[in-house]
């Protein structure tokens, strides 16, 4: 209500001032009346949309700040879990990088396991061919060494036979031991 009587007084003293002296008091007084009660009916009948449209306003600030803090809180949350899943990723490639080496090691140490095992039994298979060969090669050898040792002998005894001496030294020894044989035959009949 006070306010509506300042907004009349003011309404009433603008309208005073706008005059200059021309119209009387009375004019300016309804002038100033009209002025006020136009202003008071924009006021009543306006303040509820006034309002209406600043409350609209107001609200419409509040929630987009609201909108926005919750946009920035859902940000940071997301921003966080995304470190994490960053640091969780990080973990699990560290672990599968050392899963990886480890399983590199031991396939390398079972390689060179096995490569041992093989050049070890490839070792053993070459000793076995080398003495089979080995053997195979001394009897042969050995028999050709007796094939020579036989043709040397013929030959050295048919060089030796060829002196009439030797020859009949030979002779003389293979009669004695026909003898000796005839002999020992006789002495076993009689016995």
């Amino acid at each position: 209500m006070i306010r509506v009587l300042v907004f009349m007084l003011l309404g009433f003293g603008i309208a005073l001032a706008g005059e200059g002296g021309q119209h009387g008091p009375l004019e300016s007084f309804w002038k100033g009346f009209n002025i006020l009660l136009f202003l008071g009916i924009v006021y009543w009948f306006g303040r509820k949309p006034v309002r209406e449209a600043f409350d609209r306003f107001w609200k419409s600030l509040t929630r987009e700040m609201d909108t926005s803090e919750e946009e920035l809180k859902r940000a940071r949350e997301e921003l966080r879990k995304a470190k994490e899943e960053l640091e969780s990723a990080k973990v699990r490639a560290d672990e599968s990088i050392a899963l990886a080496k480890e399983s590199a090691e031991r396939e390398i140490k079972s390689a060179e396991e096995y490569a041992k095992e093989v050049a070890r039994r490839v070792e053993e298979k070459a000793r076995e061919t080398v003495d089979i060969e080995l053997k195979r090669a001394k009897k042969e050898l050995a028999l050709y060494g007796m094939l020579r040792a036989e043709e040397v002998a013929k030959e050295l005894l048919k060089k030796a036979f060829e002196d009439p001496s030797v020859h009949r030294k030979y002779m003389e020894k293979q009669l004695k031991a026909l003898e000796d044989r005839g002999n020992g035959q006789t002495e076993g009949h009689s016995a």
